[in-house]
């Protein structure tokens, strides 16, 4: 019988369920999944070709890798490949037995399990996690670039409210404001504050009014402008968004952008036709649709069409009662990435953007736990306060300390920006914090970083030096190593948290002070 259970990978780096079975007397199999989502036949191939060319050859030719073996593709179209792992002999340490693995790579994901593993070796449990960390790297890998040549159609079911694939013809305009809005207002406010000293040349002493007064409109009508880059915004009477994703190779993906437009009709009266009858998920919604690009000169297969009903209404509204504020309104933006972000100057005047990719990806727990992190920033007004921030170092770097402009000239923009990023930091650790509090799923939102993120964390835990990069790269988010081991203490250790920002900042502070202390491996 089968039985999750959180763990805790090495020192915390990773958030992921793990399952135990037992089989019969001294017989344990420890499994896990790595990804659980749909993979089209041809996806699945080049994935397993992927991990034999890096990863099972490579070890191979230097002996770390033993009996390795290959069945598939079934009737499925899933592969399994076998084989042990040997670590070579440390002095001091005994030797260390061979960890068998066994991987699944099938149309539904990806999961490695160890059969006989002894649960108490640590030697045997180091060996397991690196090589689950090292195949799930991969496989994350592969996953986000294969996504990237998908097309996608976002709907508002019940509404002409509806969205071409991300890379079709929009304007200018468009594709500006949604790369500047669905990403961290700090990036905005910093982009105000070079152009400002840029426009002193020309405006002279004017500039300073003129930057204020941008700065002020964009901040004023952030969430209404937000609004209009996301064309599928639901609201109450129309909480659910449908997304139509057709797995095409980058050829196909470039020759459908270029009519995508023209194809949106088409697609949404399929699969209105089908939603009368069925559910979205049947069959016949993907045999319409399918019907309907072929005769658009799409070239696809009906099981390369995934179609995905979420209600991120729902889910917004139940968070947004929980902290005690308004709704926010909602727009969808149509990319592959896992993201949301928010905007606006005051709780009542907010605009939530969540990513196609994050309705795809998220389950409803970690989407709500997304969500709340979000919430946290329009409760604290963290956009009015980078706004503040960068103003006070424009004006300050011209009236109060001049001279020090002056004498660092270049030096101050690194400053300025590391400043800004600092306090972007705090404010992203404080949602963390608000998220964990309020909605009580530090887990939830430790979990759906991981998937964000795994990328990077892989990195981290493995590679010293990206620990420290990221910690000093202008990013407002601090690494996610760190924002998981917090969320973990918060939930397993029953952390209280008073004050959000100072224990942000406290922990902040700790986490990046703490990479020079030597042997430190934790915040």
């Amino acid at each position: 019988m089968p039985w999750p259970r959180w763990s805790a990978a090495g020192t915390g780096f990773f958030i992921r369920a793990t399952v135990i079975r037992i089989m019969g007397l001294g017989d344990e199999i420890k499994e896990r999944s790595l990804i659980e989502e749909s993979i089209s036949v041809s996806d699945v191939k080049g994935l397993v070709d992927l991990i034999e060319a890096y990863y099972l050859k490579p070890k191979l030719e230097v002996s770390k890798i033993a009996e390795y073996s290959k069945s598939g593709p079934g009737n499925d179209s899933a592969f399994d490949l076998y084989w042990r792992i040997k670590e070579p002999e440390k002095p001091g340490e005994p030797e260390p037995r061979p960890v068998a693995v066994h991987l699944s790579v099938s149309q539904t994901g990806v999961a490695i399990a160890f059969p006989g593993m002894n649960l108490d070796d640590v030697q045997a449990s180091r060996i397991s996690d690196r090589a689950a960390d090292d195949v799930e790297f991969l496989s994350t890998s592969f996953i986000a670039r294969a996504k990237r040549k998908d097309i996608r159609f976002v709907y508002s079911p019940g509404e002409e409210r509806e969205e071409a694939p991300s890379k079709s013809a929009e304007s200018f305009s468009d594709e500006v404001l949604k790369r500047i809005f669905s990403g961290n207002a700090a990036n905005l406010f910093l982009t105000f504050l070079l152009v400002a000293f840029v426009l002193t040349i020309f405006l002279g002493d004017y500039t300073v009014i003129a930057i204020f007064c941008m700065q002020a409109i964009i901040l004023l009508f952030s969430d209404r402008i937000i609004l209009s880059v996301g064309k599928v915004n639901p609201v109450e009477k129309r909480p659910e968004v449908t997304i139509v994703r057709v797995e095409s190779t980058p050829q196909v993906g470039k020759d459908a952008a270029r009519i995508s437009n023209a194809l949106l009709r088409p697609v949404r009266e399929a699969l209105g036709a089908a939603l009368a009858e069925r559910t979205p998920a049947d069959a016949e919604a993907k045999n319409r649709i399918h019907d309907t690009l072929v005769k658009s000169g799409v070239p696809c297969d009906p099981d390369d069409i995934e179609i995905t009903t979420r209600n991120p209404y729902r889910l917004v509204n139940a968070a947004a009662e929980k902290f005690h504020l308004p709704v926010p309104k909602i727009a969808v933006v149509n990319t592959p990435m896992d993201n949301a972000s928010a905007t606006g100057f005051a709780p009542s005047r907010s605009t939530m953007t969540i990513t196609a990719g994050a309705l795809e990806d998220l389950n409803d727990e970690e989407l709500n736990a997304v969500v709340g992190h979000e919430l946290g920033h329009v409760r604290g007004h963290d956009t009015v306060i980078l706004f503040v921030v960068t103003c006070l170092i424009y004006l300050g770097g011209f009236y109060l300390w001049l001279p020090l402009l002056l004498y660092l000239g270049i030096f101050y923009f690194l400053i300025a920006f590391g400043i800004t990023y600092m306090v972007g930091k705090f404010l992203e650790t404080r949602a963390d914090t608000l998220s964990a509090v309020v909605l009580g799923t530090p887990d939830a939102l430790a979990s759906a970083l991981t998937k964000i993120g795994f990328t990077q964390l892989y990195l981290e835990r493995y590679h010293q030096g990206y620990r420290l990069l990221d910690w000093l790269r202008f990013d407002s988010h601090p690494p996610i190593y760190f924002r998981i081991q917090r969320l973990t203490r918060i939930s397993h250790d029953g952390v209280k948290v008073k004050h959000a920002f100072w224990t942000s900042v406290r922990d902040c502070l700790s986490g990046f002070l703490g990479l020079f202390v030597p042997g430190n491996r934790t915040p």
